[in-house]
């Protein structure tokens, strides 16, 4: 990530946000059907764990460009 500029790490955790929101979502209206099991609950923290590594590494990225200003 040393190599990347700020604006293509933005755009990169932020696809990475915007996904793993979309593919939450997803499996969130899957696991509260009635039938879900725990291969449901698992994939649904997992999406959470990705959008929540997106978000963090936009604001480290914010964060380390304020630093370095």
């Amino acid at each position: 990530m040393k190599n990347f500029s700020f604006k293509a790490r933005m755009i990169y955790f932020s696809m990475i946000v915007l996904f793993s929101i979309g593919f939450f979502l997803l499996q969130w209206t899957a696991a509260t059907d009635e039938g879900a099991g725990i291969g449901s609950m698992i994939l649904l923290i997992l999406w959470g764990v990705m959008a929540l590594f997106g978000i963090a590494g936009l604001i480290f990225s914010m964060w380390t460009r304020k630093r370095n200003h």
